[in-house]
């Protein structure tokens, strides 16, 4: 990132999944607290633009990249909560990345995100 932001604009994407499976913490709020200070060490919370909101059919730390609608995986609410009230984010955008199973999923999806802001 430090090498491109001279001749570019550079942003990150961080997906919740994804952070979850590679073994960060986002489920407790001490681990939530720690993982987010994490990036803000490594790639800074302004660069951080959109996070990609889902949850995880597998474990922490399994690396099974498997996408699960919001509240149903083993993440659970909680860490969407802490997410998206979390002001060094309020510039991002959040996108619900969330399996279709079934019609009507994605506006759920979305419904459960939104009734989470506070």
């Amino acid at each position: 990132m430090e090498r491109l932001r001279a001749t570019a604009p550079v942003g990150v994407c961080l997906d919740t999944c994804h952070t979850h499976v590679a073994g960060y913490d986002l489920v407790s709020a001490e681990g939530y607290e720690e993982t987010i200070r994490q990036a803000g060490a490594t790639v800074g919370f302004d660069a951080v633009r959109i996070w990609h909101c889902n949850d995880a059919k597998a474990a922490r730390g399994s690396k099974l990249d498997r996408h699960e609608q919001i509240g149903k995986g083993t993440m659970g609410l909680e860490p969407f909560r802490r997410l998206l009230n979390d002001k060094r984010f309020a510039h991002a955008a959040f996108i619900a990345e969330t399996p279709v199973d079934e019609p009507g999923d994605e506006e759920r999806n979305v419904r459960v995100l939104k009734s989470l802001v506070e």
